[in-house]
């Protein structure tokens, strides 16, 4: 529990360093690792836990170097935001997929009773999908790309792209998911 303790106190709720965000790359993706995202209790080790990522030959992988484990929680919040960078709103209007990087352990538990709620809003729009997250959590140990929304940043828009997945409604407790980050990529036009 490093976060805020410098200051004499402890915050159980993980506060995002937004200087991890990684810079958009030539192709356009955007990956925004699991220490830069706000997580409701993960900065308490009974419901979260840091772990390092050595799954080196996944591609999904790649820029993340570590994850976090949900132990134990029966409230999911995590969220993240970013600001509007200049080739994001280039003189043609771009829209954008966000995927959340995750696993399921084997005894992951509780993702078959209530779906999660992915929001993207941008600039006060907000777009919300519900989704039921137990056909992830069968394929055990294995990465996997949630897809959690998606949003267009019109032609020569500044401000900022908020996102989140919650799980706040019911009491029923989920565990055994590990995040490694937010991968934000270009949408594909058909």
């Amino acid at each position: 529990m490093d976060n805020e303790n410098s200051r004499g106190y402890s915050n159980p709720h993980w506060k995002p360093d937004g200087s991890l965000v990684k810079d958009q790359d030539s192709s356009g993706l955007i990956k925004i690792p699991v220490r830069a995202l706000n997580i409701i209790w993960g900065n308490d080790p009974r419901y979260w836990q840091w772990i390092k990522l050595t799954e080196e030959n996944t591609k999904l992988l790649a820029g993340f170097e570590e994850g976090s484990m949900l132990l134990q929680v029966n409230w999911i919040e995590i969220t993240g935001k970013l600001p509007i960078i200049p080739s994001m709103a280039a003189s043609t209007p771009k829209a954008y997929e966000i995927f959340y990087i995750v696993k399921f352990r084997v005894d992951a538990f509780g993702w078959h009773s209530v779906p999660v709620e992915f929001k993207v809003r941008v600039n006060g729009e907000e777009k919300v999908k519900s989704v039921m997250l137990q056909l992830y959590r069968e394929k055990q140990e294995e990465w996997q790309e949630i897809p959690g929304g998606d949003f267009a940043v019109p032609r020569d828009t500044v401000g900022t792209v908020e996102f989140g997945m919650f799980e706040i409604e019911s009491d029923w407790w989920k565990g055994g998911m590990v995040l490694a980050g937010i991968v934000i990529k270009p949408k594909l036009v058909d």
